[in-house]
């Protein structure tokens, strides 16, 4: 089957909705795989990043609770959205149903599209959530269990997400809940991600999400 990404943002809260189109625009900015420009009609980065910059305006402009400007963010995320899904189309054609390329899109690829070659890959665990930790500069993280994981791999990065140099495993948990990582600075905001260890090796990560540590 070929691959296809995951465009489906409906049940993402506005803040998960933030940080996926965030993730998103990162990984393909300079991304050599689908390096612009982009064909009409397919959005530009630039174009995309504008509606971002609508919808982003639009939430704040609605937490005072006005029915009117709520409407305005729904507007304008159903308009930033509808960018994305235009733009899927054209990934997924450069692609050729590469997974490694669409992998690197931040878009989350369907489950049935990611095992490997024998069929082995773990899928990134669902369910994934960072909260603040028990004291100050903690942070905890969960994922729902995933068949055929032994442990969970855990990595943090500060900075640009998209980069992987920026990455690095600060522990290894044999449960997928309650993982605390601690010696975190408060006031900093870090990038989480997890991954399952399995018999076949590492599956793919979870999308990344961030935490302003307390």
């Amino acid at each position: 089957m070929q691959p296809k990404l995951v465009i489906a943002f409906t049940t993402h809260s506005e803040a998960d909705f933030q940080a996926k189109v965030g993730h998103i625009l990162a990984s393909l900015t300079n991304n050599p795989h689908f390096p612009e420009p982009w064909p009409e009609p397919v959005p530009s980065l630039a174009q995309l990043n504008e509606a971002y910059r609508v919808y982003l305006d639009a939430y704040h402009a609605s937490l005072t609770h006005d029915s009117l400007k709520i409407r305005q963010r729904d507007a304008a995320r159903k308009a930033l959205i509808e960018l994305l899904k235009q733009l899927v189309n054209y990934l997924e054609l450069v692609a050729h149903s590469d997974t490694d390329k669409l992998s690197t899109t931040g878009f989350d690829l369907r489950r049935d599209t990611v095992r490997g070659i024998h069929g082995g890959t773990l899928p990134a665990p669902d369910g994934f959530r960072a909260s603040h930790g028990p004291k100050s500069g903690t942070a905890m993280l969960h994922v729902a269990r995933l068949a055929g994981a032994k442990s969970y791999e855990v990595q943090i990065a500060q900075g640009d997400p998209s980069i992987e140099e920026n990455w690095k495993t600060v522990t290894t948990s044999a449960t997928g809940s309650h993982m605390l990582i601690e010696g975190l600075t408060p006031g900093q905001t870090y990038w989480f991600r997890v991954r399952a260890i399995g018999s076949g090796g590492a599956g793919l990560w979870t999308t990344p999400v961030n935490l302003i540590v307390v």
